[in-house]
């Protein structure tokens, strides 16, 4: 047997290399917004060994994924701004990547598949996904957890609870995680169910227990969870909306493209045509959750058309759902010959039109209407210049910002440890303490 590493899984993680540096490169390496600014600097306290709240700072929602796994990076040296970058890419890309170099050996089609498909998001879904803000790496984890369950060979029972708990937890903390969950139908039997429902459950109240942080500290508290209701009316306002038509109606395409061609293949084998009414019920499942996402108030304020606060974050998850039921398509016996290569070319065209697009159209992401103002790191590091020769100069312990300014108050305390403090919405309310600590010793 050959251990030649066959070429054209190699060519698809190529497509995937190339879309991540330009990406990364022309866009992730050059824009910020406060949001980022604040992971990042959450992950620069917690590499010192200081750990002064769970969630994202100032609110009793969202765990930061990307700063608590930055920590190692930023021990080695790492900017925290490029450690929590790094881990938000990671989180973007591998599970496409992974899911296509596991498929390419037996299953080449899907594999073909799961590469059109990411090359097929809408450029402002790419871009807005791999923002370090708490989302994508629980997407990722939550991701990892179903494809453990929904492996044929059933994990052991605790492990099984193990994964499903990891999902739980990821889901507490972003709910639009539930886009995911449809594909928990095609779990084989009663008891691989009952398992994962329990692990669910018991994911999720882990997360609701480490929310009570919250409940005991109240003054930790600056901004609060947006009051969130269903109304029919939003349902059919929001769907006359043509960016939500095009967003939607374009994530749904490549989940039900992908699940079109997995049934495609299922059919071919009688073993799995008692099946039917699993996707039947995941599609029933995936329009309720739907229906409820967009008919909810919140749904459509989320509409800047900027990645920096992109309709798309309410639903993230969603091409997963398909990349996590295209791997179910069944092994074809097909190796990689010359038909596939017409497939690879195909890949490949995409990705010039994608990477084309980026090029063309990121211009008029960034002038986009925002009340997440992007700024470049260029500047933040010329401002926190200035603001640390101020700083110096004053002989004060720290510096207070009169007003709001986010991307000074944690992006010069993250990156240049310039000791800041925020008059107005500073989200870090134990900071003032914590310095004026520090001048007392």
């Amino acid at each position: 047997m050959s251990h030649r590493l066959p070429l054209a899984p190699l060519g698809l993680l190529g497509l995937f290399l190339l879309h991540a540096v330009v990406h990364q490169a022309g866009f992730h390496a050059v824009w910020l917004d406060p949001d980022q600014l604040v992971v990042a600097d959450q992950a620069a306290w917690m590499a010192r060994g200081e750990f002064h709240e769970p969630f994202f700072y100032g609110q009793a929602y969202l765990l930061p994924f990307e700063a608590y796994l930055a920590v190692p990076a930023v021990w080695l040296g790492l900017d925290p701004l490029v450690a929590v970058k790094l881990v938000a890419a990671l989180s973007f890309y591998l599970p496409w990547a992974l899911t296509a170099w596991w498929l390419g050996r037996e299953r080449p089609w899907a594999a073909l598949g799961v590469t059109l498909l990411f090359l097929a998001l809408p450029l402002e879904y790419t871009l807005a996904a791999a923002l370090p803000r708490g989302f994508i790496t629980g997407i990722a984890l939550a991701w990892l957890g179903l494809a453990m369950l929904l492996r044929p060979a059933a994990p052991s029972a605790p492990a099984q609870i193990g994964w499903a708990a990891l999902v739980g937890f990821c889901t507490g903390s972003y709910m639009s995680n539930v886009l995911m969950l449809p594909a928990l139908v095609f779990l084989p039997d009663r008891r691989r169910w009952l398992l994962a429902g329990a692990g669910l459950l018991l994911g999720y109240a882990l997360f609701k227990v480490l929310g009570l942080f919250y409940v005991w500290n109240p003054d930790h508290v600056v901004h609060r969870f947006p009051d969130l209701f269903f109304r029919p009316g939003y349902l059919l306002g929001n769907l006359q909306n043509p960016d939500v038509v095009v967003a939607l109606g374009g994530l749904l395409l490549l989940a039900l493209g992908a699940g079109a061609l997995v049934i495609r293949a299922e059919r071919r084998d009688p073993a799995t045509l008692a099946d039917g009414w699993r996707w039947a019920l995941g599609a029933a499942g995936l329009a309720l959750l739907i229906a409820l996402m967009v008919g909810n108030n919140k749904f459509a304020e989320y509409n800047a058309g900027s990645p920096f606060f992109s309709l798309y974050r309410m639903m993230l998850p969603l091409p997963l759902l398909a990349l996590l039921v295209i791997a179910r398509w069944p092994p074809t016996g097909v190796a990689w010959r010359v038909p596939l290569w017409g497939g690879l070319a195909l890949a490949v065209v995409l990705a010039g039109v994608q990477l084309g697009r980026f090029v063309v159209g990121q211009d008029s992401f960034i002038e986009a209407a925002t009340t997440l103002e992007p700024v470049t790191r260029d500047k933040v590091r010329r401002v926190c210049k200035r603001l640390a020769q101020d700083w110096r100069r004053s002989g004060e312990p720290y510096m207070v910002l009169r007003g709001r300014d986010d991307v000074l108050a944690y992006g010069c305390h993250a990156l240049y440890g310039v000791p800041v403090v925020q008059s107005d919405y500073e989200r870090r309310t134990w900071l003032r303490r914590r310095f004026e600590r520090d001048a007392a010793q």
